[in-house]
């Protein structure tokens, strides 16, 4: 290569509006708050400038699907780390509005809620409050039960096949929905009732980064119906991988897989309000990620009804199926049953 060619531009590298808006903004910053603090926010409003300057988005005049999209992007960072980077976004334009660099605030209804991390701390003891004083639940486990999950699915919204499926593959495999609106159709092993699922908490060469879930039989037909008949009137089909899509998008969105879970609980009578966020906006007791908590805690515990003489599966098994790294997450989801466990202990202990 030759010494005169010029280096290529650092995509991070911010320039124009993008750079003139942050670096206002972390002028207004300074001073105002602790170091690591103001660090942080510096940090994730760069990430906010660096996505809309490689999308050649104009930050003055961003719209709420650019947020929503920047969120998806960021699903697989911790989740505290999801919860910091929306809301300095929309503090970021709450700022930007009131000196008139911009007209709306793009991140105004944009909530956590519609997404697998609405289970954020801040909010987390207030689920877990109202699911004690329902009885569906202990500790820190957020799940609803299974006749609160039957009620959803019994209420599935419109397309009616589409919905469903989509509810009760959150359900039965309990996957993230950042997961399933990744799964392609090639992914699906119709015969074994088999996904392969690429992890949304792992990284490339890590042990579970590629896992297996598993659907019941009780699947086969919604899967047909959608897939054969339905899935190819949507206009996006035809470019589409996926198994889940939308009429505007090939690939449905987590957001959006979501926000069908949200919609359709408070259909089925079984959501309700709990609290509010920064914005203003309304966080929902059953989200998305209420289905994989429940599905695990049915699991762990064997008591999904439609096999009360079942153990449930065996926790070291079902932390794969989750894709847990450590048995520790997974043992949170299993409770403290003394006549259960005096029961297996006689049944199955030593002799």
């Amino acid at each position: 290569m030759s010494s005169n060619s010029e280096p290529d531009a650092d995509p991070q590298e911010l320039t124009g509006t993008h750079r003139e808006l942050h670096d206002k903004y972390c002028a207004f910053l300074k001073g105002s708050g602790k170091d690591t603090t103001l660090q942080t926010r510096r940090s994730c409003l760069r990430q906010w400038m660096v996505y809309c300057q490689q999308k050649g988005i104009d930050p003055k005049t961003a719209e709420e699907s650019d947020v929503r999209e920047f969120v998806d992007q960021n699903l697989h960072k911790a989740d505290t780390m999801v919860g910091t980077l929306l809301s300095t976004v929309s503090v970021f334009y709450v700022w930007a509005c009131n000196r008139n660099y911009c007209e709306t605030n793009p991140a105004e209804n944009v909530s956590l809620d519609d997404t697998d991390y609405n289970h954020i701390d801040p909010q987390t003891s207030q689920k877990v409050k109202i699911l004690q004083q329902r009885g569906d639940t202990d500790d820190a486990v957020v799940a609803i039960s299974p006749e609160d999950v039957q009620k959803i699915f019994e209420k599935p919204g419109t397309p009616a096949i589409r919905n469903e499926l989509l509810l009760r593959l959150l359900y039965q495999t309990g996957v993230r929905s950042v997961e399933l609106a990744n799964v392609r159709l090639q992914d699906i092993d119709f015969g074994k009732r088999k996904i392969r699922i690429t992890s949304a908490k792992a990284d490339p060469g890590d042990e579970n980064y590629i896992r297996y879930v598993y659907y019941h039989e009780n699947l086969d037909f919604l899967m047909r119906e959608w897939i054969e008949k339905q899935r190819h009137s949507y206009a996006t089909a035809e470019e589409s991988e996926y198994l889940f899509l939308t009429h505007q998008k090939a690939q449905m969105r987590p957001t959006y897989i979501s926000r069908i879970v949200k919609e359709q609980a408070k259909e089925a009578g079984v959501n309700e309000p709990i609290s509010e966020d920064a914005n203003g906006n309304t966080r929902w007791l059953v989200t998305a990620h209420t289905l994989r908590h429940s599905m695990a805690s049915h699991s762990a515990n064997g008591t999904h009804p439609a096999d009360p003489e079942s153990d449930g599966i065996p926790v070291h098994m079902l932390a794969k199926i989750l894709g847990h790294r450590k048995l520790d997450t997974t043992m949170k989801y299993v409770s403290t049953d003394w006549d259960q466990i005096e029961k297996v202990v006689q049944e199955r202990g030593p002799r």
